[in-house]
């Protein structure tokens, strides 16, 4: 073979060679471009899933906020993703989790208080005169012999002299969109027009009631930081002890101005010229809070004529941290003529301690709350109540905005 020939060979695998080497050198960049491309796009896959998660999550939120609790039915807030977050109740709350794909993400709503079930509630001792009935009691939770209603849940002493739960079935919604299933108050829980001393499940003694905790998800010694809200109008009274003078007024010329969330610092006494005008008042909102803080307080019921037939919509908080009632505090007030006349038709060992005096009928719809323990709210009436949760939960939703818990942000 000539020289020249074998040069020739030897160039063109030379060459060969290289183009293989450049081949080899450009797939494997190619192959790196391609995962790199690959990686771009399962990165660009995995944040998409992460913020239709989230905005899932924020979504369901905006629901839950509207009502301070989570809703009868949960939507994707009409943004045609169709991810639609779900809510795991937890001991302190609810936690919202929303999926997309392989994204998992989870967070916590901070608990805007954890009120016990129960139409009426009350650290103080409890004299009813007459009948206590309670046409929409609390339905609690539902087994299969029917609801666990609560009507009336106390720490101490309870005394009527004929308690009546009307149930679930009939008469107004605990709330709206309850659905009964069909179902009244279990039998054990529903006491039918009975003499005291023959209560059923819906009458609970509980000795750990620790109302304005529970309500207002702060405790008590710390009670100036609820007062102290933006949403609270406080209305102090004057002298000493202090009262709030024509309270009844003052409480509906508050609710007319916009300010349906009221701090009482003293007495009150809504007298009966006044029931007509607070009720309309209140009947124009989603539900007056009312908190009387140290002092006495005294409902003296529906005028004789022309009374206004709608309930009072809203929540009465009465709670006493430092004020210690006594017969002497009625002096001046309306109630004091039927309170502490002798005779009386209160037992002694009530109305000596009495820091709330109901007279004639005063229907509430909403919740009734007495953090008075050691002393005694008193019925010389026929009492009507109705709860209603919707109420409620409104006003703790506008005291206690619910918000996220720090730190329960779970992500994968």
């Amino acid at each position: 073979m000539s020289k020249p020939h074998q040069n020739g060979v030897a160039t063109l695998v030379i060459v060969s060679v290289l183009l293989m080497v450049t081949l080899v050198v450009t797939m494997g960049s190619y192959k790196s471009l391609f995962y790199q491309i690959k990686r771009a796009q399962n990165e660009i896959k995995a944040r998409q899933d992460h913020w239709l998660a989230e905005g899932a999550i924020e979504c369901a939120f905006a629901q839950f906020k509207q009502n301070n609790k989570v809703p009868p039915l949960v939507t994707d807030c009409d943004s045609g993703q169709g991810v639609i977050a779900q809510f795991i109740a937890t001991s302190s709350g609810q936690r919202i989790a929303a999926y997309s794909d392989y994204s998992s993400l989870q967070k916590e709503i901070l608990s805007t208080g954890e009120v016990k079930s129960g139409a009426m509630q009350s650290s103080a001792d409890l004299f009813f005169y007459s009948s206590a009935t309670f046409s929409t009691p609390d339905p609690g939770e539902l087994t299969p012999k029917g609801w666990e209603c609560v009507a009336l849940r106390y720490r101490n002493r309870f005394y009527a002299s004929v308690v009546d739960n009307k149930g679930v079935i009939h008469g107004k919604k605990p709330f709206e969109g309850f659905d009964s299933k069909g179902r009244d108050c279990a039998p054990t829980h529903k006491t039918t027009s009975a003499s005291w001393g023959y209560l059923g499940g819906d009458f609970v003694k509980d000795e750990n009631l620790s109302l304005f905790e529970q309500f207002f998800n702060v405790p008590p010694a710390e009670h100036d930081r609820v007062k102290k809200k933006e949403s609270i109008t406080v209305v102090e009274g004057s002298g000493i002890p202090k009262v709030i003078h024509n309270c009844g007024k003052v409480l509906t010329d508050n609710i007319r101005a916009g300010n349906p969330y009221l701090w009482i610092e003293g007495s009150c006494e809504i007298k009966q010229s006044e029931y007509n005008d607070l009720i309309s008042a209140a009947d124009t909102t989603d539900g007056v809070l009312i908190v009387v803080h140290e002092g006495v307080l005294s409902l003296m019921g529906k005028p004789n004529n022309g009374a206004n037939s709608q309930p009072f919509k809203g929540v009465l908080f009465h709670f006493n941290s430092e004020f210690v009632a006594r017969p002497a505090h009625w002096s001046g007030f309306e109630a004091n003529q039927n309170l502490n006349h002798s005779p009386s038709v209160v037992h002694e060992s009530y109305r000596t301690i009495a820091s709330y005096y109901q007279f004639g009928s005063f229907t509430f719809s909403g919740g009734q709350y007495f953090d008075t323990p050691g002393q005694a709210a008193v019925f010389n009436d026929a009492l009507d109540f109705r709860f209603n949760s919707d109420v409620i939960d409104s006003i703790q939703g506008n005291i206690n905005p619910p918000k996220w818990k720090q730190g329960s942000w779970y992500a994968k």
